[in-house]
């Protein structure tokens, strides 16, 4: 008789509703951050944390509704940060001037980001930021 070794699988996707507000952001940074740690991806929690922060803020500042969904995709190569909300409008890319003090979260998740995007439901729209490691792990999708 042959007895496979346990192992414990790999934690799944995070995913959580919720309603984005400044005080929701700080818990929402530690959610990030632990799950990094948990999937052992802690050299990418800082990027992949503000990343969160700002898709958040986003929200936040520019849709009409501040409900939103926000997703954690554990990746071969890294980790899938995603925002979903009933807004229909793309997130726009902005070159403020040196002196304001906002609209440069679009040019900082594309800097932070691998790739990053925005897919468009009926209902809503998906924005998403890959964050890479600079190898590849074991784990496949």
């Amino acid at each position: 008789m042959v007895v496979a070794p346990t192992t414990e699988p790999d934690p799944p996707d995070y995913r959580q509703e919720l309603v984005a507000r400044p005080e929701t952001l700080a818990i929402m940074r530690r959610i990030v951050s632990a799950h990094l740690d948990l999937w052992d991806l802690r050299e990418l929690s800082d990027a992949a944390t503000l990343c969160a922060h700002e898709l958040l803020t986003n929200v936040m500042r520019h849709t009409g509704s501040p409900l939103c969904t926000i997703t954690l995709r554990r990746r071969p190569d890294g980790v899938r940060v995603t925002v979903s909300d009933s807004d229909t409008e793309p997130p726009e890319r902005r070159d403020p001037e040196w002196s304001e003090e906002s609209g440069r979260g679009v040019q900082l998740i594309a800097a932070l980001a691998a790739q990053c995007g925005t897919v468009t439901r009926r209902d809503g729209k998906d924005v998403w930021a890959d964050i890479r490691t600079t190898t590849t792990s074991a784990y496949a999708t």
